[in-house]
């Protein structure tokens, strides 16, 4: 059978993309003076290593004719155009995550105070013989005296590792860690072996816990996110995918016949949760800029009418830090005659769910909308010394999964059994000493400093984009990864990001850009890995901004 021009044009692309990849090497550097193994990287299933010690993009794509079609979207032998082959990217299809178990999902700022100047200067690194001490030998917990006799003191080795986590901070971009906090004040707690073992609002027998603080945070979620005091219930959890297992939890309960929607580019913990809780679920390909397919999404829908509905809603996506749009996906529901005692909604919202409150005209996530639960990270926003992170639920779905337990004098609610009671305290703490304006204040510094971001590396010619409703820029990945080491980026494939944080400022992306600019004259720039890979989505022009055509001014025009 003849394979049609559109079958041939991405074959021919796939080749093109694997030819040039293979001659462009990940470039790299001895002039940045840090230890090699500072910077250990792990290959990726994109990547090879090669007898010159550099990386390079995999490719099995076979060789063949040139095509006139083909021609007209690469442009110049030497650079893909990639805002043309963005738009040229076929729909996706919607995967039956029950079935297939590839990759969905993306893997894994406020500032009031600040405790030991992660928003200042870089930090010096670790010198060899700091790093040793920091060695697995050297940090061996010895079995007798001669290895006692063998490893440097505790106070030493402490003391190093101290250095190193100021390092790491002062140069922290790619992950939404707000690092600027000072929780002095509460140190002298940290010697309680505080629990809120049980549920929040039944106290147990064990008496050493902090309900009263953990209650307080809730009524404050509660009271942002807009849902009347008699119909909420809440907990503060280990993190935001505790909230998230705990959320499609309750979904599951309420209909353990629904199928769970979710974007392709959702946080892997939603996946995870279908996986733990044996649930249909379908992973719904994605817009450019990282919304979900709304066409795709009510499409997929359409096809199981009979069951149940269970939307997961992103509140900013783990890479691009896309919202999707809530009140389109409830008309979608709407027009498909879903009543509401046949859907579902949970927001995974755990970066920008905390952020959208206070950002001037953003659209309203809110219980007064029919959504059932909301999960957000504690220690991202407001920054904590230990992962944490608050769940919102409507009381009514948390009958279906209570159970009484004599043994705590409590009852069974939460994910967790044991709950670790200092993160409430810290969670009040940060709330209580900075309070809206502080908050307002963070949110605003992260927005316009993304701006700023985003603006710098596109004036030094690199392919970058940042979301409306986000504090996230992507940016194409650098080619060092030594320099991706040095600053923590976060990469997927070909693209990069930086979270906009309250600890990154204005100085610290000079530093970045001017550093970034010298690694793609030195290295170069990266191909795109595929026809349909991150960086050709990324210079879609539905993005908008600089991949649109130039404005044009009529005035004066007849």
């Amino acid at each position: 059978m003849a394979t049609s021009p559109s079958h041939l044009l991405l074959r021919r692309l796939s080749a093109t993309v694997s030819k040039r990849a293979s001659n462009v090497a990940v470039c790299r550097t001895t002039s940045i003076s840090r230890s090699p193994s500072a910077y250990a990287f792990t290959p990726t299933s994109h990547l090879l290593l090669t007898n010159d010690n550099c990386r390079r993009f995999k490719s099995t794509a076979v060789e063949v004719e040139d095509t006139p079609e083909a021609a007209d979207i690469m442009g110049t032998p030497e650079k893909l155009n990639l805002a043309v082959l963005a738009d040229k990217i076929d729909k996706e299809e919607v995967l039956d995550y029950t079935s297939d178990k590839n990759k969905s999902g993306t893997p894994s700022p406020w500032a009031v105070f600040d405790a030991w100047g992660a928003g200042g200067d870089i930090k010096p690194y670790l010198s060899t013989d700091e790093e040793a001490k920091l060695s697995p030998e050297s940090v061996l917990i010895p079995m007798n005296d001669g290895e006692r006799e063998s490893v440097p003191d505790e106070t030493d080795i402490l003391g190093v590792y101290n250095k190193l986590l100021k390092h790491r901070s002062s140069n922290h971009f790619g992950y939404p860690y707000n690092l600027m906090f000072d929780h002095g004040e509460l140190y002298d707690f940290m010697k309680y072996s505080i629990n809120n073992l049980g549920d929040p609002y039944v106290t147990s027998n064990y008496g050493v816990h902090s309900r009263q603080f953990e209650r307080a945070v809730i009524d404050f979620f509660a009271r942002l996110w807009k849902i009347p005091e008699d119909e909420f219930w809440g907990y503060v959890t280990t993190c935001g995918t505790e909230g998230n297992l705990h959320g499609v939890l309750l979904a599951r309960e309420c209909h353990p016949d629904g199928i769970l929607y979710s974007s392709k580019e959702t946080h892997y913990s939603i996946f995870k949760a279908a996986r733990y809780y044996r649930m249909d679920a379908k992973s719904i390909p994605t817009l450019a800029m990282g919304e979900i397919d709304y066409d795709a999404l009510a499409s997929e829908i359409s096809k199981n009418l009979d069951r149940p509905v269970i939307v997961n809603v992103n509140i900013g996506t783990t890479v691009k830090g896309a919202v999707d749009n809530l009140d389109r996906i409830l008309r979608i529901l709407k027009n498909l005659g879903v009543p509401r005692e046949r859907f579902h909604i949970h927001c995974d919202g755990a970066l920008f769910a905390m952020m959208m409150p206070f950002v001037d005209f953003a659209p309203e996530v809110s219980f007064e909308k029919p959504i059932d639960s909301i999960a957000v990270s504690g220690h991202k926003m407001l920054g904590c010394p230990m992962p944490c992170g608050i769940t919102i639920s409507r009381k009514e779905h948390v009958k279906k999964v209570e159970q009484k337990i004599e043994y705590l004098n409590s009852v069974d609610t939460t994910i967790m059994g044991s709950r670790n009671g200092q993160a409430p305290l810290y969670l009040w703490y940060s709330l209580r000493k900075k309070g809206l304006e502080g908050i307002k204040q963070d949110v605003t510094h992260c927005m316009e400093t993304a701006v700023y971001l985003r603006d710098k590396i596109t004036a030094a010619g690199l392919s970058c984009r940042l979301n409306d409703l986000s504090c996230t820029v992507v940016l194409e990945r650098p080619m060092d990864d030594e320099f991706v080491k040095r600053w923590q980026l976060a990469c997927e494939e070909d693209i990069a990001h930086v979270v906009v944080m309250p600890n990154v400022t204005r100085q610290k992306i000079d530093t970045f850009v001017e550093e970034l600019s010298e690694v793609v004259e030195r290295c170069g720039r990266i191909e795109a890995t595929r026809p349909d890979s991150p960086l050709v989505r990324l210079n879609c022009s539905s993005w908008g901004g600089s991949s649109e055509s130039p404005v044009v001014d009529l005035k004066g025009r007849k």
